[in-house]
């Protein structure tokens, strides 16, 4: 039961190292290349995309941040990741 738990924990860990990579990428790709033309950029966008959806909802429904040109939802996404990976060992 332990070694199940230890992949698993594992596995999240590694999935979200690679969402973290997908949208660090997704940052620095528009001033290397054209977003709209990039398969890259649209890789990076198709797998980040979906953990920053909730957090971009979120912050609609508390009206922060809307008036701000940065996408704080990004950064809420980040965070959390963060928070998960840091609290995923505890599991």
């Amino acid at each position: 039961m332990e070694t199940t738990l230890f992949i698993i924990a594992k596995t999240i860990a590694i999935l979200l190292d690679v969402v973290y990579f997908a949208m660090v990428a997704r940052v620095f790709l528009p001033f290397l290349v054209n977003p709209e033309e990039s398969k890259l950029y649209a890789v990076a966008s198709a797998l980040s995309e979906p953990f920053i959806i909730p957090f971009r909802f979120l912050l609609m429904k508390l009206n922060i941040g809307q008036d701000s040109p940065i996408d704080w939802s990004f950064f809420v996404a980040a965070i959390g990741m963060a928070l998960l990976k840091a609290f995923l060992p505890a599991i």
